[in-house]
């Protein structure tokens, strides 16, 4: 049950404005995966002098999408808004500056942002989706599953507005409800391994631990990278101490999202054996994480409130 991503699509503006002035270090602003070589690009075309005041618009929102992606909140939302200042117009943009705003935990603003976004194209699928999902963090769960009802309304085979809508539902406690949209969620996107195990937990908490199922869609994953480890947590593989101590990533905050799924996955594993106490400290330990914009973090939330005191 991962988030940024998020969960979030970051809306990337990368063809050249029909008739205007463009230069190279614009296009591989657009095109260049790495946030840092991406910001590199990004800052000599907007200081060039030679971009169009469209093309200037489009950078500064391309360059927003790797400060973005470097986490780097503020400086996204800067670059934004000078985007904004220069296109209105834009829902991408807007879409993309919400998306900023929910990841700093602003959620007004995302919603503001976000609402704009569907105002200037009633069709983004994407801004429902995103919506949605600060509804949902916002535990306003009844809106959050009719946002994510007019993405699916606009795309029926928008995997992530599935995914999500089933996560809306688990974290309600309505396990079985929520196992026909991770069932979609699975047969649109059967290489992620997220899916698989909501999936799986969603049928589990509702009653039936179903390894073989599990263990089929298993097969066709790639576990040897993280989050494999949790898939072998509940094919009975590792113990719940092995994968909090296997979360590791030299990147610190690589290393406390891992922290904060392990202990996420570890609690489910207590709940589904029967055992409480060490659930709800497993659960207490990813919230503690802080890491606001995965979605075991608020579903880690969600069953301490179920647990009570």
């Amino acid at each position: 049950m991962h988030a940024l991503l998020i969960v979030l699509t970051i809306l990337l503006l990368s063809a050249a404005p029909a008739r205007a002035q463009w230069n190279d270090d614009a296009q591989k602003c657009a095109e260049t995966p790495s946030p840092d070589l991406a910001l590199a690009h990004c800052t000599r075309a907007i200081q060039s002098g030679e971009l169009s005041e469209p093309s200037l618009a489009v950078t500064l929102n391309n360059r927003g999408n790797a400060y973005q992606n470097k986490g780097d909140y503020v400086r996204a939302i800067a670059d934004y808004d000078q985007a904004i200042k220069l296109n209105s117009d834009s829902a991408l943009i807007f879409n993309n500056r919400g998306s900023a705003h929910q990841h700093k935990g602003d959620y007004e603003r995302a919603i503001q942002d976000y609402e704009q976004a569907i105002r200037l194209d009633p069709s983004s699928a994407r801004a429902f989706n995103n919506r949605g999902r600060v509804n949902h963090l916002k535990e306003d769960y009844a809106q959050a599953i009719k946002d994510y009802d007019e993405a699916i309304a606009l795309d029926p085979d928008y995997q992530l507005a599935f995914y999500n809508r089933a996560l809306a539902r688990f974290d309600q406690g309505l396990y079985i409800a929520s196992v026909p949209d991770f069932v979609r969620a699975v047969q649109l996107d059967s290489s992620s391994t997220y899916r698989v195990l909501g999936l799986y937990l969603a049928k589990a908490r509702g009653g039936d631990v179903d390894r073989e199922s599990l263990a089929a869609n298993a097969a066709q994953l790639n576990l040897t990278r993280w989050p494999g480890p949790v898939v072998a947590l509940f094919l009975g593989q590792i113990t719940p101490e092995a994968l909090v101590a296997g979360a590791q990533d030299p990147d610190p905050t690589t290393q406390r999202e891992r922290q904060c799924e392990a202990y996420f996955y570890a609690g489910e594993h207590f709940l589904i054996q029967g055992q409480r106490a060490p659930a709800v400290q497993m659960f207490q330990s990813a919230v503690a994480t802080g890491v606001t914009s995965l979605v075991e973090h608020s579903s880690a939330k969600a069953e301490l409130r179920r647990l009570g005191p």
